[in-house]
């Protein structure tokens, strides 16, 4: 998508470093749902030889447009092609490159490979109540929350609710 100040490619053996200095920051897991636990270079390398060979997701580099600087990951997990569907998930792991729209440009980007390249039908995410920031930039790419999850994950000593938030393509054609 021309104009957008990020753009999306595979994620490559290169990218095991910066990766592995995400998975290690406590601090951006409070935003996500899964718990933190700290990871060797070892269990990075692994996870990406193993998520390479998966035809059931798509893991991508977030990219600046201008320098050409990896300052996040995207997912679409768990596709399903006879239901149509898939799980989005989003990080940007550079805390300076945070709230400056380039998630919402990545989102954008994978929500159009997912309807137009890959013919899904829906997409569904998660995200943790009171994450107002998240929900917010996931609006407005579309997505419309679903339902809630009560106390679905455990953070910091307690429970708390998830957000379910989807969108379908013809949504998505509405939207644009």
């Amino acid at each position: 998508m021309s104009g957008e100040p990020v753009y999306l490619r595979a994620l490559e053996a290169g990218d095991l470093e910066q990766v592995n200095k995400w998975h290690n920051d406590r601090s951006l897991y409070a935003t996500l749902l899964s718990p933190f636990r700290h990871v060797s270079k070892a269990g990075t390398e692994e996870w990406l030889a193993n998520k390479q060979k998966l035809f059931s997701e798509i893991n991508l580099a977030i990219c600046c447009t201008d320098n050409s600087q990896h300052i996040g990951n995207i997912y679409l997990r768990d596709i399903d092609l006879t239901a149509r569907h898939g799980e989005l998930h989003i990080l940007i792991g550079e805390s300076d490159q945070r709230n400056k729209g380039y998630g919402q440009s990545a989102v954008r980007q994978l929500i159009a490979h997912a309807f137009r390249d890959l013919g899904l039908h829906r997409l569904y995410l998660y995200v943790i109540e009171g994450n107002d920031a998240a929900t917010r930039a996931y609006e407005k790419c579309g997505f419309l929350t679903e339902g809630v999850l009560r106390a679905h994950t455990f953070k910091d000593g307690r429970f708390l609710n998830v957000i379910v938030m989807g969108l379908c393509a013809n949504e998505a054609h509405q939207s644009r």
